[in-house]
């Protein structure tokens, strides 16, 4: 996607928007609970913890609030949609009958069906 956009600048923007938010969104939350499971001691110096905190609050508010940015994502899909802009991953009806039916969605290619799907049903 990056090596060739020509074509695809609404795709890349996307994705790089989403990337940001779920980056600073985990940083915030593995610092918040090191935090919280190893006490006050997290702030010395020595830990750096204290300093990944804030870092992690920089990267959820610079450059556009994540929950912005997210609402950004959402309605650009929405309107690439109706543009034909947005191409939805297809989903046949026959891997349909066959997720309804497995006993182990864990493998690679049930996940990306189910994600999918997801994506096709929610838009």
């Amino acid at each position: 996607m990056f090596a060739n956009q020509e074509d695809r600048e609404n795709e890349v923007i996307k994705t790089l928007c989403c990337i940001k938010t779920m980056v600073s969104w985990n940083a915030e939350k593995v610092g918040r609970i090191c935090r919280e499971r190893c006490g006050g001691g997290t702030y010395l110096l020595v830990n750096r913890v204290g300093l990944g905190i804030g870092g992690a609050h920089s990267g959820m508010t610079a450059e556009g609030d994540n929950s912005v940015l997210m609402q950004k994502v959402v309605k650009d899909i929405l309107a690439h949609t109706q543009e034909g802009l947005h191409i939805l991953p297809p989903v046949s009806e026959a891997t349909k009958a066959h997720l309804a039916v497995t006993d182990d969605i864990t493998e690679f290619v049930a996940l990306k069906n189910l994600i999918y799907l997801k994506e096709a049903i929610e838009i």
